[in-house]
């Protein structure tokens, strides 16, 4: 008698199928960096081990292609198939539209941000913090650091403040200047590049008296709303990604312009003004921010992609 043929099993080669797609479609997204239009860049490794697993899967299952299997069961392939399908349309970038009439991440948020650490919960009517005074709580959400930790050119890791004892770091105030992007002390001017907004937005708003009455020279696009801000307001703002891209959100400093409705929402320029200490009220209560005095606007190219807060 014939030995009978062996049964192929469809079952294991669509999962098989579906296992070595997910895997290789976010190898793909992780190594042409377009996994950045939806997570953060701290999510690379997690992302590469994914893959792997995937792909140690799929291998795992071919031993059983050829196994008699005689009731078929296909629902659970969509949990991934769904996803597939998803990462692999086309999608339409994010507009900075989406966030009209949503303030922006700044003495707007701190509320939000804060409330559970106790900030404004017992306060009784209208005060004046300021984000300074709050530095332990904020201390876990801002980082002066750059996206690996360190700052630029650096070995030795720096938190928020920008300040930090001898005996903390090794390293003195002085020479944590110097680490900070653009900074010129001796002409008191900031001159932030697109890829260190994210790291200047924290450290001002961290250190606000330090940089009062320094220059400051920045690019982002228009965020203005009469519901939110004054005549003569908008913001310098920039798309922020705390872990995905459904938490983005404007982040910027909010700029004072007596030309403010002159200048086109959603445009992108360049910011030339002062640093100063102004007064933002949110749900009652006045808080502190650092803010700019405009001296000079000029139209600035569109910058792409996502600025981080740690």
């Amino acid at each position: 008698m014939k030995a009978q043929a062996r049964a192929f099993n469809p079952q294991v080669f669509w999962e098989f199928l579906c296992y070595s797609v997910f895997a290789v479609l976010i190898f793909y997204l992780v190594n042409s960096g377009k996994y950045l239009s939806y997570v953060t860049p701290r999510m690379e490794p997690y992302l590469y081990f994914t893959a792997i697993l995937m792909g140690i899967w799929a291998l795992a299952g071919l031993s059983r292609l050829f196994r008699p299997q005689y009731k078929m069961r296909f629902a659970h392939c969509f949990v991934l198939v769904v996803p597939i399908l998803l990462l692999s349309l086309p999608h339409a970038p994010v507009s900075t539209a989406n966030f009209s009439g949503q303030g922006y991440f700044g003495a707007s948020s701190q509320q939000n941000l804060f409330g559970s650490s106790g900030l404004g919960s017992d306060l009784n009517g209208p005060q004046t913090k300021s984000l300074t005074e709050n530095s332990d709580e904020t201390a876990g959400i801002f980082s002066a650091a750059g996206e690996n930790g360190l700052p630029p050119g650096g070995t030795e890791p720096i938190g928020a403040g920008g300040v930090f004892s001898d005996d903390q770091t090794g390293i003195s105030e002085g020479a944590y200047d110097s680490y900070l992007p653009g900074f010129d002390v001796t002409r008191k001017k900031i001159t932030v590049s697109n890829n260190d907004f994210g790291i200047w937005a924290s450290e001002i708003y961290m250190n606000m008296e330090k940089y009062e009455g320094y220059t400051i020279d920045m690019t982002g696009f228009v965020l203005r709303d009469p519901e939110i801000f004054m005549e003569d307001e908008f913001v310098a703002a920039r798309l922020m990604m705390s872990c995905c891209v459904a938490d983005l959100s404007p982040t910027g400093l909010l700029c004072k312009y007596d030309q403010s409705s002159g200048l086109k929402a959603e445009s992108w320029v360049n910011v030339e003004g002062t640093l100063f200490i102004g007064q933002y009220e949110y749900e009652g209560y006045q808080y502190e921010e650092p803010q700019v005095l405009v001296t000079k606007i000029t139209p600035a190219e569109e910058v792409k992609g996502y600025v981080y807060p740690y």
